[in-house]
């Protein structure tokens, strides 16, 4: 069995990339030569969505050599109706509590849309898992940690369909395939040995969702993503010292061969201070950047050649050398010169 893994398209007619996002995925899928592509909710960004788009799907999940099953998430719970088409090989698993497939040794278990609580379904969940079999858990959660907010979640709510590594521990599945999350591809492997992961979306749904995309493959040998060659939205930011700015601009240049503007909007923020005339500096900049579509670059750099000769930020400057820890004396010399920088323009 081999499976391809993949939530949150949210498909929309205003924004087509994410609708060949899809199609590299279904491409991908042939490659790759799977059984299966899981869908953990979220495929359209609302149910007229789905109607608006009805007819593209049917063409993309028709003719397939393999199967495709979705599950409704918080955002097209309505999409789906069982008398409704979107191609010969896609179904919607929308019964409640849960709708199992089995595949051979194989056993999906999906949760559709729900607003109750994950610990009710628990006892459900834990019965449908069959011993001997591979069993998989589809559904649409937030996974409720500290260090995960709702910019993860493309800003929605956290607490919809709350899990937790106790709830998920002990019910029997070996991988729990989770949608909602669109930030990037997401491991986690709980006490139990089951492997839970969060794909990300397979696009930048908003410019949140940072740097390139993948899709999660499961198989015999467990789960890894794949990449992909979606659309994403990149930001990058370096920091000017004076003396560094022949490193900075090495920097910038390795950024921009790293993502290519056919598929990411890019933004370059270089801030800091920099010992030449800054007509010069951005001049160069400029240069780097010239004839490339899809990138943006923000100087919020000053020059401070004008400081560097001031008697007080010399003595300063001779104070820090004293300094052993190379990244700390940066972070001084930096806030010295934004102040000494803040009192010249303000002509004190």
């Amino acid at each position: 069995m081999k499976i391809l893994h993949t939530a949150d398209v949210h498909l929309h007619t205003e924004h087509p990339r994410r609708l060949e996002a899809l199609q590299e995925l279904v491409s991908l899928g042939r490659e790759e030569n799977i059984d299966l592509l899981l869908i953990a909710g979220d495929l359209f960004d609302d149910h007229q969505q789905a109607e608006l788009l009805r007819g593209e799907t049917r063409r993309l999940f028709s003719n397939l050599p393999y199967k495709v099953l979705a599950i409704p998430g918080n955002h097209d719970e309505r999409a789906f109706s069982q008398d409704s088409f979107w191609g010969a090989d896609f179904s919607a698993l929308t019964q409640q509590p849960c709708s199992v497939q089995d595949f051979g040794a194989w056993r999906i278990v999906a949760v559709p849309y729900t607003t109750g609580s994950f610990a009710s379904l628990a006892p459900t969940l834990k019965e449908k898992a069959v011993p001997g079999k591979t069993n998989v858990l589809l559904l649409h959660c937030s996974w409720s940690l500290p260090h995960y907010t709702g910019e993860d979640y493309g800003g929605e709510d956290l607490r919809y369909l709350p899990v937790t590594e106790e709830t998920l521990t002990g019910l029997g599945y070996d991988y729990i395939l989770a949608g909602h999350f669109h930030a990037t591809y997401k491991q986690r492997r709980l006490p139990c040995g089951a492997v839970f992961v969060y794909p990300g979306s397979p696009v930048s749904v908003t410019a949140r969702e940072q740097g390139p995309r993948a899709v999660n493959l499961v198989d015999q040998e467990g789960c890894r993503p794949l990449s992909l060659n979606t659309w994403y939205f990149q930001t990058a930011d370096f920091q000017l010292t004076p003396g560094n700015t022949r490193e900075v601009l090495r920097q910038v240049e390795q950024t921009l061969a790293e993502h290519s503007p056919h598929n990411c909007q890019l933004t370059i923020n270089i801030s800091g201070f920099i010992d030449e005339a800054e007509t010069e500096f951005q001049a160069r900049l400029e240069a780097m950047v010239a004839g490339r579509a899809n990138t943006e670059l923000k100087p919020l750099y000053l020059s401070v050649r004008h400081i560097l000769d001031n008697p007080l930020y010399q003595r300063f400057s001779q104070y820090l050398e004293q300094e052993s820890d190379p990244e700390l004396r940066r972070r001084m010399e930096a806030m010295a010169l934004e102040a000494l920088s803040q009192l010249f323009a303000e002509g004190r």
